[in-house]
């Protein structure tokens, strides 16, 4: 692969990360996006889920701290929050109230704050050699036999490529596009939960200090759909998401937002907000399914194109997970382009579907447990392992051990299949002899 030119398609955050990996490797890099980047931190349309809860995980924030370094220090200086996990996180599981351990943290902000950061960090330094072609959209890929040349534009333009990076997210157009070179279309799998979103900004009221920094009601299905999650947010806000699956969605008009709230599992949150000053209009979100391109299961790969982030593989976005699964893929990026081999673009696919691999088990696992989610019919083995998981869930709420072995996996630090070590099993078969904790 020549190392002239890369072209990232898309500017999500999978783009803006793939950017930042591919400076290090071509002369030079255009990032073509539909929208135009606002000069500070706020909403674009082409962030759909923008106006919803975001946290970003252990992992996921150690690796944009080595693409960005100083990332964290950016963020917690223009408001974000760090809470502690479980420690400052009053947390109803669906096995009851977890303990308060000191075990982990995550960064808590708004989903504008963490674009502008990452956005700004690339704009300003002038020492990468990056074009950026805002509203504009790739219509197609231009080829030189099988294989992928570059990009053609809505304005008529065409660009010369090495690479091209698709990261346009769920409506990604890469299968027609393959199909149009003669690949066929990637096998699917698609769990959809029928869950929807909820959101609001609220002023923290004065002097309020409950002794947590944020809220989290799960569900506990199949017999409650519900959850709500209450974060501050930089400038002295919290957000509150609802969320429903089943398509018992969280709902955008005043009375019935505050009446959903109410019918959470605990009414913690609901008396949180309920004086509470609402700093915006309610939003909602439904396009939540776990929807995954198998890319990887392809007989053949052209070169110069691969597909990263939501576009390959994208996840019900009440796990959190999405923006450290970007990351880890960038990072397989990297990777594949530093050892310089002819099938680099089929290996990243490869890659970028192992990268992937915990989370959607995570979020899948939790999203059959609905009687109302779309997806193929359950296995025996899912209900077997969601069994254990309800066990590990309630032993994590007792033993600390437990509680992080599970935050690591949630955290993308450790692969689930760290639940089954030995260690793991001895704690939670001795925890069923505990006594769940009251908030």
């Amino acid at each position: 692969m020549n190392r002239d030119h890369a072209v990232v398609v898309g500017g999500s955050m999978a783009g803006l990360l793939a950017v930042r990996v591919l400076t290090d490797h071509f002369d030079r890099v255009t990032l073509v996006e539909r929208d135009r980047f606002p000069a500070g931190a706020a909403f674009r349309p082409g962030v759909a889920q923008s106006r919803h809860l975001h946290v970003l995980w252990t992992r996921g924030l150690e690796l944009m701290e080595d693409l960005f370094p100083g990332l964290e220090q950016t963020l917690l200086g223009a408001g974000a929050e760090d809470i502690g996990v479980p420690s400052d996180l009053l947390w109803l599981t669906s096995a009851g109230w977890r303990k308060r351990f000191e075990v982990t943290r995550l960064l808590t902000f708004s989903r504008p704050l963490l674009d502008w950061a990452v956005h700004s960090r690339l704009a300003g330094d002038a020492a990468l050699s990056l074009d950026v072609l805002e509203d504009n959209e790739v219509t197609g890929l231009l080829t030189r036999g099988p294989d992928v040349a570059g990009v053609a534009l809505r304005s008529g333009e065409t660009i010369a490529a090495d690479l091209v990076v698709d990261t346009t997210g769920r409506g990604s157009r890469a299968p027609a596009w393959l199909a149009a070179l003669g690949y066929p279309a990637p096998p699917e799998t698609l769990v959809d939960p029928l869950l929807g979103y909820a959101s609001r900004y609220y002023a923290v009221p004065d002097g309020f200090d409950p002794g947590w920094k944020a809220l989290y009601l799960q569900a506990d299905p199949p017999a409650t759909r519900r959850t709500g999650g209450l974060f501050p947010q930089e400038g002295g806000r919290w957000i509150c998401s609802l969320s429903g699956a089943g398509r018992d969605y969280g709902p955008t008009e005043e009375n019935a937002f505050l009446d959903f709230a109410k019918g959470l599992r605990d009414p913690v949150l609901y008396e949180a907000i309920r004086d509470a000053e609402p700093l915006s209009p309610i939003t909602g979100f439904r396009r939540t399914a776990n929807h995954r391109r198998h890319y990887e299961r392809l007989p053949a790969w052209p070169r110069g194109f691969v597909v990263m982030g939501d576009a390959t593989c994208a996840f019900n976005p009440i796990y959190g997970q999405g923006m450290s699964v970007a990351a880890l893929s960038a990072m397989a990026l990297d990777r594949c382009l530093r050892e310089d081999r002819d099938d680099a673009e089929r290996r990243f696919q490869r890659r970028a579907a192992r990268s992937a691999a915990g989370a959607w088990l995570v979020a899948t696992g939790e999203d059959l447990r609905y009687r109302e989610t779309e997806a193929a019919p359950t296995r025996l083995t899912t209900r077997v392992i969601n069994a254990y998981v309800d066990r590990v869930v309630a032993a994590a709420n007792v033993d600390r051990h437990v509680c992080a072995s599970l935050l690591d996996v949630l955290a993308l630090t450790s692969a689930p299949a760290s639940l089954f070590s030995p260690a793991v099993l001895a704690r939670v078969a001795a925890s069923g002899l505990r006594r769940p904790t009251e908030r």
